[in-house]
């Protein structure tokens, strides 16, 4: 029994010292783009976490964070900043809108479908006129947005969605989930969908902002925020 103690730690120990040993390679950016009125902000391939907050500003601020964990040698960190640099965030302006996409290398069709990004973690955090409209197509993780006011056409493949809006605006809302639970503080139609989806309606005057979000593995969530000035 006390030889076979003895091989168990000897077995454990380098898989600890290996833990220790991880380290994590981090690079962040932010941008800034002035704008003369509220536009559209779009999300075109986005994984990670992704935040959107509202603001008073004529600018747009993205705070992008890339990182990868790796082995604390010199080998392992050139692999991490290879890992790093095969991902890339660009953000281009157009006038009033901000386009951000994510590029990653072609997937080969022997990986898994998610190999080519899993071991790169992204953090986007936008701050944006309250009046913006936004457009998010976005792969895995989650998607919260803070105090917008504009239209939001929002799309995620796996991870919750998360939005805290005005308590006096007068939202259109469209809000279903293939497989999770879509829950809204706002007074509206509960719709449940197949057995493991719902869906929420709410109608809204025509000049209302349109809500419109979807998510196909993950809850969608919508939140009254109360006690903020009114501009």
């Amino acid at each position: 029994m006390r030889k076979l103690l003895v091989i168990a730690i000897a077995l454990v120990l380098p898989l600890l010292a290996g833990d220790r040993d991880n380290e994590t390679l981090s690079t962040t950016r932010v941008e800034r783009f002035s704008v003369l009125a509220a536009g559209e902000i779009r999300l075109e391939n986005s994984f990670g976490e992704v935040a959107i907050d509202g603001w008073d500003r004529p600018e747009v601020e993205l705070t992008v964070v890339r990182s990868s964990e790796h082995l604390s040698t010199a080998n392992g960190r050139a692999e991490a900043q290879r890992r790093l640099d095969s991902v890339q965030v660009a953000a281009t302006q157009n006038r009033n809108d901000v386009l951000i996409s994510t590029m990653y290398p072609p997937r080969n069709g022997f990986l898994h479908p998610l190999s080519r990004r899993s071991d790169i973690r992204i953090g986007y955090r936008i701050k944006a006129p309250r009046a913006t409209k936004l457009i998010v197509d976005h792969h895995s993780g989650g998607v919260s947005v803070f105090d917008i006011d504009g239209d939001i056409h929002a799309t995620v493949i796996n991870g919750q969605m998360t939005l805290a809006l005005r308590a006096e605006g007068r939202y259109a809302i469209d809000a279903q989930s293939k497989i999770g639970s879509v829950h809204s503080d706002f007074e509206g139609r509960d719709q449940s969908r197949r057995v493991l989806g719902e869906a929420f309606v709410r109608e809204g005057a025509e000049s209302a902002p349109n809500l419109y979000l979807r998510t196909r593995i993950g809850d969608i969530v919508i939140l009254k925020l109360r006690g903020l000035p009114v501009d």
